[in-house]
């Protein structure tokens, strides 16, 4: 028995089905029990005719992260190709259309541009469509049936995976796709000979459990309906729209609403006075719409009305690159606005903490009276990933409002001050619970108040349940605990943590002596324990995925120590493999 961890991607022209097809792959791969991460690339126009790449890492042991390298690349269009070979190993497998509809240019050709040590394989993938549905559409089958020839893959258990995947369409369509998949296969194992090492045979797999095929948004609405939300607004928009999507067919079968504003301000503020209402209530959107909810979030802070914010990252400024992953907006997450505004925020680390951090949200938004925002990013938002099924939230968890007592209605003070920071909280309706609430400075009773002691008090106040927040935060994340020193100590936040993770494990395995941190709670930040394991540390690294190194100024100002920074704005997702070369550097 042994292990396999390979990385493949199918490239090709939008219209093509390359993501379909690296979608029918993973979820055949997760059946045959493999971990599976796939993540795709696409043009930002909504029906473009640029690149388009799914990504597939399948392994039979754990995955942190996508893989930088490819091991098998599938050319559906040989002229987006070209640019994909960068990434592929030296001892890499090209498959490519040997027989195109057009003959190529000069210098169109992927195999053209293959390196010495890369193995080729020219199948007639347009000819083989052609002979299993008369049209070109079903090219991408065909290369999943080479694929599934060649790496020794259950051809009977994919064909009822492709049967799956089109289901709900009519017969004709479905055959179309299973017979362009025989196709492929049969041409492929009566004309191939096989010349590479690439084999899903006789791979050692674990036990076999129940898993979720699922990707971030897909979780954050998951983890919404499961957390009892009553009310969504929102305003579509890149990478968020599909958590929108799902909650307008599946909120109001759960007695919700769900509100498509004009745009990102109305939503913000229907999401605001939803929470002032009683009502857990939540929007999601990306950079330039957070941008536009600032005033809000002040009003959310000012008022202590709850209210949760999804912003999923791309890459910026202003419109900037809709389809591309950043992790650029932490500083107006954790600092923007006006005054002293003080927020929670939160940043899940990968695709399972997804679902966790809408919960931890929904819960301590309404706990503490207050927004929370959750920084996703388009990897995480868009990747897909086989989990274990999350756990439902804790009673506890479902209802936090700290109502008043009928004490506390004689004399009603809202905005009362107490140990915690944490004032009782009636719902319009409540009897004896009349109170005034806006943006203004106020007293206990909500009353505005400009006074400059009224003002310290409610500034105190306000930060006091602010900090009370970090005792109800996860604890980090260290990769080696127990350990009092290190060479290399690696600290990272969001989707980055995973790479981070398993570039640590690897740096190990070569006698380079490290550890890693990651934090979901980023908004109030775990500060002690931060610096507790930067003094273990020789040297600290932070992988970010921004030019300016916005984390690493945040953590640094709390070192008061240097640190090396590793910024990239690719579009792409944080790569082990360049974490690891950073660490051998240093």
């Amino acid at each position: 028995m042994k292990d396999i961890n390979i990385v493949i991607e199918i490239c090709g022209s939008a219209g093509e089905g390359t993501i379909s097809a690296g979608e029918i792959l993973s979820r055949f791969m997760s059946g045959q029990g493999f971990e599976i991460m796939s993540f795709d690339s696409y043009p930002a126009e909504i029906r473009g005719f640029g690149k388009c790449v799914a990504h597939t890492r399948i392994s039979s042991n754990p995955i942190y992260s996508p893989g930088k390298f490819v091991d098998v690349l599938i050319s559906l269009n040989d002229k987006h190709s070209i640019s994909q070979l960068g990434s592929l190993k030296e001892s890499g497998v090209l498959i490519y259309d040997s027989q195109p509809a057009r003959p190529h240019k000069e210098d169109e050709s992927a195999v053209g541009w293959t390196k010495p040590g890369m193995v080729s394989y020219g199948i007639p993938l347009n000819m083989l469509a052609h002979k299993a549905a008369g049209n070109a559409r079903g090219m991408n089958m065909v290369a999943l049936g080479v694929i599934a020839a060649l790496f020794h893959m259950e051809k009977d258990q994919f064909t009822d995976s492709i049967k799956a995947r089109y289901g709900k369409k009519k017969q004709i369509v479905i055959d179309s796709n299973v017979n362009s998949f025989i196709e492929g296969y049969g041409w492929t194992k009566e004309n191939i000979k096989k010349n590479d090492s690439y084999s899903f045979k006789g791979v050692n797999l674990p036990e076999q459990k129940e898993k979720l095929i699922i990707n971030g948004n897909q979780l954050v609405a998951r983890a919404a309906l499961d957390s009892n939300l009553s009310f969504y607004a929102g305003y579509p928009i890149t990478p968020a729209t599909k958590i929108m999507e799902i909650l307008s067919r599946e909120l109001p079968k759960h007695g919700g609403t769900l509100l498509q504003t004009e745009d990102e301000i109305s939503a913000i503020g229907a999401v605001v006075g939803a929470g002032f209402g009683g009502k857990r209530a939540m929007t999601a959107t990306s950079g330039p719409g957070f941008a536009l909810m600032t005033e809000f979030t002040g009003l959310s802070v000012m008022a202590e009305v709850p209210a949760v914010i999804i912003n999923s990252q791309r890459g910026g400024p202003s419109t900037g690159i809709p389809t591309k992953t950043e992790q650029s907006d932490f500083n107006s997450a954790v600092s923007g606005g006006t005054g002293d505004c003080p927020r929670i925020v939160l940043a899940p680390t990968d695709t399972k903490s997804c679902y966790d951090a809408v919960v931890l949200a929904l819960y301590l938004a309404e706990k503490y009276q207050t927004l929370v925002v959750v920084l996703m990013d388009f990897f995480l938002s868009n990747s897909i990933k086989n989990i274990d099924v999350p756990q439902k939230p804790l009673p506890e968890y479902l209802n936090a409002n700290i109502a008043p007592g009928k004490d506390e209605l004689k004399d009603y003070k809202r905005y009362k001050i107490t140990k915690n920071g944490i004032s009782p909280r009636a719902v319009p309706g409540t009897k004896g619970g009349i109170f005034f609430s806006t943006g203004l400075e106020h007293d206990e009773y909500g009353r505005p108040d400009y006074g400059e002691a009224g003002h310290l008090k409610m500034t105190r106040k306000r930060f006091k349940k602010f900090n009370a927040v970090l005792s109800e935060a996860p604890a980090p994340e260290i990769s080696i605990s127990g350990k009092n020193e290190f060479d290399i100590g690696v600290i990272s936040w969001g989707s980055s943590a995973g790479a981070a993770h398993e570039a640590v494990m690897s740096a190990q395995k070569e006698g380079i002596n490290a550890s890693s941190f990651s934090s979901m709670m980023v908004s109030p930040f775990p500060q002690k324990a931060l610096i507790e394991f930067s003094d273990k540390c020789k040297k600290i690294l932070i992988p970010e995925l921004n030019f300016s190194g916005q984390f690493a100024g945040f953590t640094s100002h709390i070192l008061k120590r240097p640190v090396e920074k590793l910024n990239f704005i690719t579009g792409r997702p944080m790569a082990s493999e360049d974490i690891i070369q950073k660490m051998r550097e240093m």
